[in-house]
């Protein structure tokens, strides 16, 4: 068990209703991983002397959908091999230490948010020290 799965299933339930409840909470999944991604670019561009965003915008932008697209097709791929969803799915719902996934789960969502809004606001006030001037 892991909490990228417990936080799989858990809005796959919640989106159950919906005809694409499992792409939809997939999409979500994908979107944690991506905020990380993006947090991650923007911590290494303020590393290398904030010289990616405000000098070549096309390859900024390149880097982050390449990376989202990239994340995306890994994800689809992980949950359709081999019936991986409906493992993933009896896997969570015979857990029995519910109360602690789903709080691990949660304080995932709330740690991945905070780290992309702080990356982003160190990188906009320059705040982040520059060790490699490329």
């Amino acid at each position: 068990m892991n909490v990228w799965k417990y936080t799989y299933i858990k809005f796959y339930q919640f989106r159950r209703e919906t005809l694409a409840g499992d792409y939809t909470a997939m999409l979500f999944v994908v979107e944690l991983d991506f905020c990380v991604y993006s947090g991650i670019v923007s911590l290494t561009d303020g590393l290398t002397g904030y010289n990616l965003i405000p000098c070549h915008e096309l390859l900024y932008v390149f880097i982050l959908l390449g990376g989202g697209f990239i994340l995306w097709m890994i994800r689809n791929y992980s949950l359709r091999k081999n019936g991986a969803f409906e493992r993933i799915k009896k896997e969570v719902e015979e857990e029995p230490r519910k109360f602690l996934w789903g709080t691990l789960s949660l304080l995932y969502v709330l740690f991945t948010l905070a780290f992309v809004a702080l990356s982003m606001y160190l990188w906009s006030q320059k705040m982040i020290p520059v060790l490699f001037d490329v």
